[in-house]
């Protein structure tokens, strides 16, 4: 299985964002990727974009993978905040210009 979701994975297009500060908890790109998974996640609540009946991660053992609709477990059952979106605009924006 694992082999299936890196061959459908290396099939989709990604956009990556110039964040240029250190790794960590407290770190720019770390309040992004939480948000964006917070965002993103299906987990106990109405699915927005609800996977398709032959998503592979229907057969997870996680809950949290196959009820969120997501690959990622961390921050899937938090709540978003809008005011990051601002933070990843401005990213893009930041990126365009590299």
């Amino acid at each position: 299985m694992e082999r299936r979701v890196s061959d459908y994975l290396r099939e989709l297009p990604f956009l990556w964002l110039n964040v240029d500060d250190e790794p960590s908890a407290d770190s720019q790109r770390a309040y992004i990727e939480r948000n964006t998974i917070a965002l993103l996640s299906n987990y106990q609540r109405d699915a927005v974009d609800a996977r398709s009946d032959d998503w592979l991660g229907q057969y997870s053992r996680s809950e949290k993978i196959r009820e969120s609709g997501l690959w990622n477990v961390n921050h899937v059952d938090e709540a978003y905040d809008p005011a990051f979106l601002d933070d990843i605009a401005a990213a893009i924006d930041d990126t365009d210009s590299v």
